[in-house]
């Protein structure tokens, strides 16, 4: 990648989550410093239809969850000006409400004395939030609550929350004074029961709790030990966009001020006393108001007694309204801010919105509160709060049916989610994965996300996946070609879904193209929330078609991928793909004496080349869409009846006239040939001509940060189109393209979408075969919202990140094709990945696929039978259950093959010190600096001389240094020790002006990295010409070094760093607790990670000659020694050690085990390695 134009997507060392069997839970030592929408949009809930975004609790012990709902929001104009193009729009309607649960102590809601425990339990899909030792105002009473909320699958408009609040705990001697009356005389709401008197342990109490409890207790009588407990459920409905009528809070109608939507909420909340074996249902008093008011003294929380109404002693400001008997009650406000409501306007009003406590917001409230007296002779086992809903996208009077209960919408989404992990598998084992099942938590996260929204997929599914408001809500129609491959590999059924969405939106979709001047055919948008397009036309600089044919690629490939297709479907299928590819003649020109059909200013998926004509994506998409339209045809006929299909063309009006157009210009459509200089496919026909980028750092995003104009004009890519087209169409392309178009293409992208890491994922596999690293790019783009890469949390999910994910394994990594001629697997192991495993659907059949360094083996997990072709080579395998007198064949077992074409090794490790000539005098000269300005402190705080360092004492104390364990600087210690200065060894996190050995490590770091910018040292030309030489013959290279500089040396050498699958580094090394020389260690863990044994591989390192003992070093093919003029100078070499007979006759290996070599006998080819290695040449 361009360091100067790529955009920077580090996964970070710590996770934000882990993986506890199949539990998401939150970090703890993220939860401290990490913004709460991270938990917000990870742990929403969603079945497609409904999405809860739930609000952290912040201090107090309040839940709050905004309700989003599919299909029911819209666009609304915001221009001024009559407009008769396309409009600029916002998204309306689409929060339902929010829904608030409080528990109240005498008028004051509860504390959390430490960070919630918060979980997403991926078997039930229930999200759990945890709050212990939760403390009253006054500190005289502790309980915890545990918090749960799921939605429902056999009802896609339910979803429930319970609180319940467990193990209360009142002070009894020295308690603080209670702020409520003595005598809370009716407040219990007929509560007959009661249990023993609980007694307060401050065993009981978290360490924390304890200590806030004794800082705040005062002396206290015991008969003041009275509380009462209000527990508040309120819904919340925006006036700005809803008119709401309501009867009580069991049924609310709320119509749109923007659109003919509506919906009817139907709700069930109760509250459970339990005492011991004996419970009681407390009654609710009900209260409505138009509008509400946080504390303008106060606007961090939305939990606070005013938002209720109750003052600080616990009456009610002004008469009550609450009342058991619900009436009926209508409030509105027009769209212009004046009351039309029957209720009075308080004279002033601020709101506490959802996602952002500064916005004001008209708000209809609704309110149920249930109250209890709490005594020390009266303490409950538990309170359980549970609340139910349905939201109906219609005014109903009332609902058809019970709502289910709590535990059925678990129960439900339980039993879904095992059918579905039973045949799904989707897991990466990283070597350098410092976290427990760090890498697999993305792959199962984002599976069980996209298997949630599959439920309501023929809604759409919008960019956010309902996890938030705002542009995420939009349909993002480019994006659909992502979430179908995911699909038909793991969910056929869900493609088809996905495809009815789509099919919904033609009646939209054909208008559109009315408005384009089309008089046949449907435009689909590109962006759109009802089927208009929503994008302005100064946003628009050409025609956008592509979704037109990737529409059309994804029926064929679901026509290819699944086993039986009812005929209502394939007609509904028919119709969406002629439809969607007649448009096309429309869209170019026939040249070249109607043998040529130019389909000119269009633009592709790219925004970066949206300006320019002979676009390659375009051309390939539109050509393959029309071959893809009359093959599809043709296997209909022998599904469908002529009736039927004729019955198709005549809705569509299309006569056979237009099919034969329609033909005509699918085969006169070329696509752009071969560079003839570059020898590489153009994503358009002037993207040649355009400016490189510069030496400018580029800004994220491009489009934000640039004008349009400035980024046309620049030779830059985001989704790089013509890799995509190589991905959705491979066999029209060779093993060459996909190396030289990769190659070529990869410095040019900024990587400013997700869809960009997975296209160059696939591209880099394909490319580089066993060679490639793709698990940065994977990483990154599995952890985008997991780790809030780009800090987007408050936007929602990214869920072409969430869908490209698993994609990127399997076409990557695993390389998995699909095409009509059946599916094809030629799985790799890439560096540093010590196994990984997925599931394939495929025409009925599930197909796991597990690599491993030994293996490659497949399982039949589903289905009677299934055909593939395995390797490069284009192995059949046949894997079935039995037939006739065949016996079933289930699981097969493949050894993995060796690459390497040298039969004397099959890997090589290089110490990056003997790349670069004269880089161990940078190593001096920094080292030099940053000692000196070291010294020359104390020489002025001590008024004593201090000699400097000198290379002869570097080379002997540094050079040479012996570590007894980790890597801990004892050369620098020596040299310091030797000055009277002691210093600690510190952490890598030490900044460089502390006085600890790591402190002058990453001082003298930062000083190298600026010598290697200004003067980079030169790459020894022999290594070089001859590690190119070993990746021809497919010998796997790894570069490891003890300094912390290696990356930046390798950044400014990208020719040199794509030689290398592998890299160890000073930082790894600390991380791994790897031994410093004349340890191994370094060079066993890189052969680990090039999955090559140590008795295949070879190293290529510095000073040898000291410290090492001969039988570790026979592990290893062989050791080579290149010469160092800045050590050979100044220190005559010492003998190599070598083997004592018994230690070669243990061993099997014969001296000598290291070889010399001079820089002016560097071998030039494979052959005098080979020699050298064998002994006949020194």
């Amino acid at each position: 990648m361009n360091p100067l134009l790529a955009r920077d997507y580090e996964v970070p060392k710590k996770p934000i989550f882990r993986l506890e069997g199949r539990t998401v839970v939150q970090s703890t030592e993220a939860s401290a410093f990490m913004p709460n929408s991270i938990t917000d949009s990870v742990m929403y809930s969603t079945n497609g239809h409904l999405g809860l975004r739930h609000l952290s609790e912040v201090e107090r012990v309040g839940f709050k969850t905004e309700v989003l709902m599919n299909g029911i929001y819209h666009e609304e104009p915001t221009d001024t000006w009559e407009f008769k193009g396309i409009p600029r729009t916002n998204q309306v309607g689409a929060s339902i409400c929010t829904v608030d649960f409080d528990c109240m102590l005498d008028g004051e809601s509860g504390t959390l004395s430490s960070i919630p425990h918060r979980e997403l339990n991926l078997d039930d899909g229930a999200y759990r939030s945890k709050c212990s030792d939760v403390m009253s105002a006054d500190n005289g009473v502790i309980f915890d609550t545990n918090y749960m909320r799921t939605v429902a699958l056999s009802d896609l408009s339910a979803w429930g929350a319970q609180v319940c609040y467990t193990d209360f705990r009142l002070s009894d001697i020295g308690s603080p004074a209670s702020v409520g009356s003595v005598s809370n005389a009716g407040l219990d709401n007929g509560v007959m029961s009661s249990s023993a008197p609980h007694s307060f342990s401050m065993d009981s109490m978290s360490d924390r709790a304890q200590q806030t409890h004794q800082s705040l207790t005062i002396d206290r009588p015991q008969e003041s030990l009275n509380y009462r407990i209000e527990l508040v459920v309120l819904i919340s409905i925006n006036q700005e966009c809803w008119d709401v009528v309501h009867e009580g809070m069991d049924r609310i109608c709320q119509s749109s001020l923007t659109s003919d939507s509506a919906v009817t909420t139907f709700t069930e909340v109760s509250c459970v006393v339990n005492y011991g074996d004996r419970y009681n249902l407390l009654q609710a008093e009900v209260q409505s108001t138009p509008w509400a008011r946080d504390p303008e003294s106060d606007t961090t929380s939305p939990f606070l007694r005013d938002l209720y109404n109750v003052n600080a002693s616990g009456s009610r400001d002004g008469p009550s309204s609450y009342s058991n008997k619900e009436g009926k009650v209508h409030g509105r406000s027009d769209r212009h801010g004046r009351d039309t409501s029957a209720f009075r306007r308080p004279d002033t009003w601020n709101y506490h919105a959802f996602h952002s406590p500064n916005k004001a917001q008209r708000s209809y409230v609704i309110k149920k509160r249930f109250m209890l007296t709490l005594t020390p002779e009266r303490v409950p086992d538990s309170v359980v709060l549970t609340f139910r809903a349905c939201h109906k996208r219609a005014v109903t009077e009332q609902r058809l049916r019970a709502l289910p209960t709590v535990e059925e919408m678990i129960a439900d989404q339980r039993a879904a989610l095992e059918l579905f992990w039973k045949t799904f598998d989707a897991d990466v084992k990283l070597q350098d994965d410092l976290s427990p099942s760090r890498s697999s938590l993305p792959f199962v996260y984002n599976a069980f996300r996209m298997f949630m929204v599959s439920h309501g997929l023929e809604g759409g599914l919008s960019r956010s996946g309902l996890s938030a408001a705002g542009d995420g809500l939009l349909f993002n129609l480019s994006e659909y070609i992502y979430y179908g491959l995911y699909y038909l590999l793991t969910q056929p059924e869900a493609c088809l879904l996905l495809l009815k969405s789509v099919y919904h939106m033609l009646p939209q979709s054909r208008k559109y193209a009315r408005v384009l001047a089309m008089n046949r055919g449907a435009v689909f948008p590109l962006k759109t929330i009802s089927g208009v397009h929503s994008t302005h036309p100064a946003n628009v600089s050409n025609a956008r078609f592509h979704v037109n044919a990737e529409i059309g690629f994804l029926i064929a490939l679901y026509d290819d991928a699944s086993e039986n297709i009812p005929a209502e479907d394939r007609l509904l299928l028919l119709e969406l793909m002629m439809e969607s590819a007649r448009i096309w003649p429309q869209c170019g020109e026939w040249q070249d004496d109607h043998t040529v059909f130019r389909l000119d200013n269009i633009a592709g998926t790219d925004e970066y080349n949206s300006n320019a004509s002979g676009n390659f994506y375009v051309n390939i998409s539109a050509r393959r869409h029309i071959s893809s339209a009359f093959s599809f045809l043709d296997r209909q006929q022998g599904h469908l009846t002529e009736e039927q299909l004729n019955s198709v063309f005549a809705s569509l009006g299309m006569t056979r006239h237009e099919m034969a157009e329609l033909q005509a210009v699918g085969n006169g459509i070329v696509v752009p040939q071969r560079h003839e200089r570059l020898g590489v496919y153009m994503v358009h026909d002037n993207f040649d001509t355009l400016l490189d980028w510069g030496n400018d750092r580029a800004r994220h995003p491009l489009h934000l940060n640039y004008h349009p104009i400035h980024i046309y004009r620049r030779k830059l890519i985001d989704v790089p189109e013509v890799l995509l087209g190589m991905l959705l169409y491979p066999d029209e392309f060779d093993q060459r393209d996909f190396r030289q178009n990769f190659e070529y293409y990869l410095p040019l992208c900024t990587f400013d979408s997700p869809e960009s890491l997975f296209v160059m994922v696939h591209a880099l596999c394909r490319a580089r075969s066993s060679f490639s690293q793709p698990m940065p790019l994977l990483r990154s783009l599995a952890n985008i919202d997991l780790d809030n890469i780009v800090y987007s949390a408050e936007g929602g999910l990214h869920f072409s990140a969430i869908a490209t994910t698993l994609p990127g394994l399997i076409f990557g990594c695993g390389g998995v094709r699909l095409s009509h001629k059946g599916l094809q697997v030629n799985p790799i192991l890439p560096a540093r990945v010590e196994r990984y495993s997925f599931t394939i659907k495929w025409r009925g059949a599930v197909l796991r696929v597990l690599v491993d360094y030994v293996n490659i083996t497949y399982d039949l997990l589903s289905g009677a039978s299934l055909r593939f072709i395995h390797g490069a080579r284009g192995e059949r395998i046949h894997l079935h259950t039995g037939f006739g007198h065949c016996p079933e064949i289930t699981h097969l077992a493949i050894p993995r093959t060796r690459l390497s074409q040298v039969a004397q090794f099959d890997g090589v490790v290089l110490l990056s010190d003997c790349l670069f000539d004269n880089l161990l005098e940078y190593s001096y000269r920094s080292w030099y600096k940053t000692l000196e300005t070291l010294f020359d402190t104390y020489r002025v705080l001590h008024n004593r001389p201090i000699p400097p360092l000198t290379p002869e004492e570097f080379i002997e104390k540094v050079v040479y240094q012996c570590e007894d364990g980790e890597i801990s600087f004892s050369g620098i210690g020596h040299i310091l020790q030797r000055r009277g200065v002691h210093l600690e060894l510190g952490t890598p996190e030490d900044a460089e002006i502390v006085e600890t050995r790591y402190g002058l490590a990453n001082a003298k770091v930062a000083e190298m990295t600026e010598m290697v910018l200004m003067t980079p040292p030169p790459v020894n030309p022999g290594l070089f010409s001859l590690l190119k030489c070993l990746v021809e013959n497919g010998v796997a290279l790894a570069v490891v070094s003890y300094s912390r500089t290696l990356k930046q040396l390798l950044a400014s050498n990208p020719q040199l760093t794509r030689l290398f699958v592998a890299s160890i580094d000073g930082e790894e090394a600390h991380d791994w607790k790897i031994k410093g020389q004349p340890h191994l260690d370094l060079y066993i863990r890189a052969a680990e990670k090039i999955h090559v044994d140590t008795s295949r591989c070879l190293v290529i390192s510095h000073h040898l000659d000291r410290g090492f003992n001969a039988k570790e070093m026979s592990r290893f093919r062989m050791f080579i020694d290149v010469e160092d003029p800045f050590v050979s100078s100044r220190f005559p070499s010492s003998p190599y050690p070598t083997l004592t007979p018994e230690e070669s006759q243990e061993t099997g290996r014969y001296n000598p085990v290291v070889c010399r070599l001079k820089l002016s006998q560097i071998p030039s080819t494979i052959d005098e390695l080979e020699d050298l290695v064998d002994g006949r040449s020194v």
